[in-house]
């Protein structure tokens, strides 16, 4: 990284280029939505190289912003989110994310339908009742009046499906399929959407006390890169999904699938280790528009290597005639229970449970429900059981199975795309460029043995050597040192998180 861009990061992150440490502890006020206090690189904020100190030749005067090879130094960060008093936390360092909160954490099943809801933007008139959206002469007026995101409004862009014919008879929100003119030929190559996913809130709205991380981990290289699977499940639609990051489990985090106890009612649960190399998996933390304000929700994907249980597109509506025309052949046959492989050789279905969730004995004493709602779609008023378990981009007939899924929330990524196994990654040459890089040392006889007992043994140091001032290493290559895209500060002095009463999901009425 060269000196104009440290300083424009160091600026954006409102870092102050000081001569001197920081002011003492106890002035400072500490603010809980960012804990590294506005500085991503607050490691070295107590640090200064004066002009006559030898390590000036080698990192500079001033404020320290590479190690001695001259690899940059990269920006950490701190952040946390919550739903329902349970806690998950994002840190950054080293350009490696993770995400770390509890084990075995519910999730429910959801499908992309290929659709986009977009809504009417505030102020504007909209398509009347009974309007084509797939007639072209509709095109200007939908690209001007409707969208799939209003973020100054807030939770006042969503409508309610039952609120689809405003006062002045004029359309509150239509569907799209992701073919629409509006969105060019975006999605014209994209794999077809057949895949389910299975998902559950991460945050609060907005995240306020993890916004700095997350912010910094969706602009970095690693974001908004799919696997097969998240592809097929439509998580590329970046309308629906805003932004997407690939996550990897620690080595003893595992997807676990309740069969239940044979012999018994659907009420004896029994939750098993699934074989993840039998039934494919991929795990994105993903933020999506919720009721028109973003959260953060984990996805996963599966798909088994032997059965095509998980695929299904729905065989009516505008985007599967779109599949057709493209000449894909698609499974149009809902297996309503796919079976999961599993660590000790079965292949079964999993068994959902008829609540919220397995962590959620009573929340009907709040207001919020409690029963899974057993149907896919537009989450909308639950807990009035005509609420659906997501979106309305979503099939109904995709049936949540609440809690049949269980992960275990303990992820990582690279955000550089990079992994640490690649034997040329983090090699010293990589701050100068070159292959061969010269060492300067003091000179000198080096290894003599001085010790009494090897000296009255005669016994001579076989590594003893005499070292010049001067050493050359070639290494077997030269990449770039692991960098980082500059991200701006996006705290804002009223951000603020509410766990009192929360819920995965808000209610609204």
């Amino acid at each position: 990284m060269d000196a104009t861009k440290r300083l424009a990061t160091a600026l954006a992150a409102g870092i102050a280029m000081v001569s001197s440490p920081i002011a003492a502890e106890e002035e400072r006020k500490v603010d809980l939505r960012d804990l590294t206090d506005g500085d991503p690189f607050f490691y070295t904020s107590d640090q200064y190289i004066p002009e006559d100190d030898g390590q000036a030749d080698v990192i500079g005067e001033g404020r320290p912003d590479t190690t001695h090879s001259r690899i940059p130094h990269l920006p950490v960060y701190y952040g946390y989110m919550d739903t329902n008093y349970t806690y998950r936390f994002v840190n950054v360092m080293e350009q490696v994310f993770t995400m770390i909160g509890e084990g075995k954490h519910g999730l429910w099943r959801v499908q992309e339908s290929g659709m986009v809801r977009e809504y009417l933007k505030p102020g504007a008139k909209g398509l009347p009742e009974g309007a084509d959206v797939l007639d072209e002469e509709n095109l200007r007026k939908i690209e001007e009046n409707y969208t799939h995101f209003v973020p100054e409004v807030g939770f006042d862009g969503y409508h309610f499906p039952d609120e689809e014919v405003n006062d002045d008879g004029r359309l509150n929100f239509i569907d799209l399929p992701i073919t629409h003119p509006k969105y060019g030929d975006e999605y014209a190559d994209m794999a077809a959407i057949d895949l389910p996913n299975y998902f559950c809130t991460m945050s609060g709205p907005g995240f306020p006390y993890a916004k700095q991380a997350m912010n910094f981990a969706f602009n970095q290289p690693a974001a908004n890169e799919l696997g097969p699977l998240g592809e097929r499940a439509g998580l590329g639609v970046s309308e629906n999904y805003t932004n997407v990051l690939r996550l990897d489990t620690f080595p003893d985090a595992r997807t676990w699938v309740n069969v239940g106890v044979e012999g018994e009612d659907e009420y004896h649960v029994n939750w098993q280790a699934v074989d993840e190399s039998r039934t494919h998996s991929e795990y994105y933390l993903v933020e999506r528009p919720f009721f028109n304000v973003p959260y953060l929700f984990l996805v996963a994907v599966y798909d088994n290597h032997d059965n095509d249980d998980f695929s299904y597109v729905r065989p009516d509506g505008p985007y599967f005639d779109f599949l057709q025309e493209r000449g894909d052949s698609v499974k149009t046959e809902l297996t309503r229970t796919p079976r999961f492989h599993f660590d000790n050789g079965d292949l079964k279905p999993g068994i959902g449970v008829p609540l919220y969730g397995v962590h959620h004995p009573d929340r009907d004493a709040f207001g919020h429900g409690g029963a899974c709602p057993e149907k896919g779609g537009d989450w909308g008023r639950y807990p009035e059981i005509t609420g659906g378990s997501g979106w309305a981009s979503q099939y109904q007939e995709v049936t949540p199975q609440c809690d049949k899924v269980l992960v275990d929330i303990k992820y990582f990524t690279n955000l550089d795309g990079q992994s640490w196994d690649d034997p040329d990654k983090y090699l010293a040459n990589a701050g100068f460029g070159d292959r061969e890089h010269t060492y300067k040392v003091r000179p000198g006889d080096y290894g003599e043995f001085t010790d009494p007992y090897l000296v009255e043994q005669g016994i001579e140091n076989p590594e003893r050597r005499e070292i010049p001032e001067e050493l050359t290493l070639i290494f077997p290559t030269v990449q770039d040192p692991v960098d980082y895209v500059p991200t701006e500060d996006v705290r804002t002095p009223d951000g603020e998180m509410h766990p009192i009463g929360t819920s995965c999901r808000p209610v609204q009425h």
